[in-house]
């Protein structure tokens, strides 16, 4: 017995014996065949300063290993140290269990240059030229265990050679406690990494293979959008952007249907400042966004709450382009050549319809934001700032009616308020919308009145009321627009506006004592009907509305302008006299007045005398004509706004007068 047991561990100790020997001996010759064959291997020249076995405890240690670039100067890839630890006698009963996986010092590169990437020879190497052969699909009775993995301290990072895009990872750590394939067993693992330019990421997820579930979480904080702004540059083209982005989100779900999990996410967006031309195109101190569920299978969204506050945003218009166009990035047009016959089945082939979108957002809230148009295409600039912009809703839905309301402050100290109710998806069925403008100062709109009637705001305050009803089509609105003493400057000689209209004869009518003007204007349509444009209907009432008025008779401009009107509708003459008396003076003196108030006015005096008994006669009534025409001119009156025409002789027998019928026509433009 004694014998056996002396033979026993004479064997144990050679073993071991071997075993020690082989390792110390391994450890150099795996190191000299890898710098003698890494090339060969992997058509990339390798080197490793170190490897270390341990066939007693399973452990194998690679130090140093570097992978160089096709061109066998810069590193493509290395780490410090690998350290792997396996249990090698659980190979006999077809386990493969890694005990432990360390992998220290990572550091890899990638480059890309237009679709190709400093790796794509490595794949290429590794291709096999022979043909695919058929995929064995028996399932495996080997377990694979994998236990304690560790990822410390790994810099990654890419760069995109031709689009000047560029990620970097300088802290990348990865802790798996357990991974099994073959065996039912739970698993989870974590992820933490640290952005280049600002921002740490931290991700931990739990699996549970024998009923597929998975519990994932990752907390993004402080991620500067300086780290993406490459990719932002693929959209817009913008000089600089400036914000932080933090966001914490969970899924929960089986790995089976991952499109109906739970997902709820916090997401914040902070500080903002995006910058295009040496000027800041929007703005933003912080967007808040709390999400409830997301399932993506029913593509059903349910937020908890959307705060929006301190958004800052310019939008300006030139000939042709704005900022916001000349910002976004155009997209090659798609080439459709090649498009085959069965491609283009497949386009006109029938798809499963989409679940329709179903949104809820338990409460808006938008607040102290300020919004700015420019409009460079005008004969003045125009800028409208909207300031102190607040919008609020609660339980807003794509189903059923929702309520929401929005203020905001205008320019010279004006009011926006508006009250909507109504229907998302349907917003044809029902529509409910009521707004009000209070004491806008008209001054601001003076760019837009230039450019349509050549003529400056100079002065006025103006309010609106409307409410607009849509139900099941049909649209019925009522506006209604107070103006308090409004004035309008000279026409623009320099400026070709759009509109000729009598707008200061206009003015002088519609005003009442008090120099206000209050228009009601309802507007009815069918939103279905392509030929209905809200806009064009408004312009066209205001337009009607001028005209009409603008081409009263000179006795009611007249009355406007604080004259007797009824004097001025005829001026006797006593066709006998050699010239003006006093009081005829007197009356064009006032017609003048109407002339001057506004310069498309034309004066008609229409001539009514009994026929000339002789060439004196006749002489004379035409020397008459140039002295009114002369006395006008001295008062202001230029020629072109002035007529003189021949009427019929008056008849005594009806009462009718010797003189001139004085009316007005405008010059207007259809």
């Amino acid at each position: 017995m004694k014998k056996i047991i002396k033979i026993l561990l004479w064997v144990v100790g050679i073993v071991l014996a071997l075993l020690i020997i082989v390792s110390l001996v391994a450890g150099p010759v795996a190191k000299s065949y890898i710098n003698r064959n890494g090339e060969k291997l992997t058509g990339r020249h390798v080197e490793v300063k170190r490897v270390g076995v341990n066939l007693l405890t399973g452990s194998v240690k690679v130090q140093g290993l570097n992978l160089y670039e096709e061109n066998g100067k810069e590193v493509f890839a290395g780490f410090d140290t690998l350290d792997v630890r396996a249990a090698l006698l659980q190979l006999p009963f077809k386990t493969v269990n890694l005990r432990h996986i360390t992998l220290a010092g990572l550091n890899a590169q990638v480059l890309q240059d237009g679709d190709r990437f400093n790796f794509s020879s490595l794949i290429e190497h590794f291709k096999s030229d022979k043909p695919d052969e058929e995929k064995d699909t028996t399932p495996s009775d080997w377990t694979l265990k994998f236990y304690n993995i560790r990822i410390s301290h790994a810099s990654l990072g890419y760069r995109d050679l031709q689009g000047n895009k560029e990620l970097k990872l300088p802290d990348v750590n990865l802790r798996v406690p357990g991974f099994v394939m073959g065996a039912k067993e739970r698993t989870e693992g974590g992820l933490n990494l640290n952005f280049d330019k600002g921002g740490h990421l931290n991700a931990n997820a739990h699996y549970d293979a024998d009923g597929g579930n998975l519990d994932a979480k990752v907390d993004l904080t402080g991620f500067a959008l300086r780290n993406v702004e490459g990719y932002i540059k693929d959209i817009i083209d913008f000089d600089e952007v400036a914000g932080t982005l933090a966001a914490h989100v969970s899924l929960k779900g089986r790995t089976a249907e991952l499109l109906k999990s739970h997902i709820a996410a916090t997401v914040t967006l902070s500080d903002v400042d995006l910058q295009a031309g040496k000027a800041q195109v929007a703005g933003l101190k912080e967007l808040n966004v709390k999400v409830n569920n997301i399932n993506l299978d029913a593509n059903s969204y349910d937020i908890n709450e959307v705060h929006l506050d301190g958004l800052t945003a310019t939008y300006e218009q030139w000939d042709g382009y704005t900022n916001i166009s000349r910002l976004m990035k155009k997209k090659e047009t798609l080439d459709t050549s090649d498009v085959s016959e069965h491609s283009e089945d497949s386009v006109t082939s029938e798809k499963p319809q989409k679940n329709p979108m179903q949104l809820h957002v338990g409460r808006l809230l938008v607040e102290n934001c300020a919004l700015t148009y420019v409009n460079h295409t005008l004969p003045e600039e125009f800028r409208f700032p909207v300031t102190n912009l607040v919008v609020k809703a609660d339980d807003l839905s794509t189903q059923g009616d929702n309520n929401a309301t929005l203020r905001a402050t205008l320019p010279g100290g004006g009011l926006l308020a508006v009250r909507w109710q109504g229907n998302i998806s349907e917003w044809k069925q029902h529509q409910d919308l009521f707004l009000t403008i209070k004491g806008l100062d008209m001054k601001q709109l003076s760019p837009w009145a230039l450019a349509y009637i050549g003529q400056p705001i100079e002065d006025g305050v103006f309010s609106l009321t409307s409410r607009n009803s849509i139900n099941n089509s049909n649209l019925n609105g009522k506006n209604t627009l107070d103006i308090y003493k409004i004035e309008v400057g000279k026409r623009r000689k320099d400026v070709d506006a759009k509109l000729k209209l009598p707008v200061k004869a206009a003015l002088y009518i519609l005003k009442d004592k008090d120099d206000k003007i209050l228009i009601d204007m309802p507007i009815k349509g069918d939103v279905d009907n392509p030929e209905f444009n809200y806009m064009k209907v408004v312009w066209k009432t205001l337009g009607n509305l001028v005209v009409k008025v603008a081409t009263s008779p000179a006795r009611a401009l007249g009355n406007a302008l604080g004259l007797n009107g009824d004097d001025l509708a005829f001026m006797a003459v006593d066709p006998a006299q050699h010239g003006l008396t006093s009081e005829q003076y007197h009356t064009l003196g006032q017609l003048a007045t109407v002339a001057q108030s506004d310069s498309l006015i034309v004066l008609t005096l229409e001539r009514r005398m009994p026929e000339p008994a002789n060439d004196t006669v006749a002489r004379r009534y035409d020397l008459l004509n140039l002295q009114i025409l002369r006395y006008l001119e001295e008062q202001g009156v230029p020629e072109g706004q002035v007529r003189i025409i021949n009427g019929d002789a008056p008849d005594p027998a009806a009462g009718e007068k010797s003189g001139y019928a004085v009316g007005s026509e405008m010059k207007i433009d259809e």
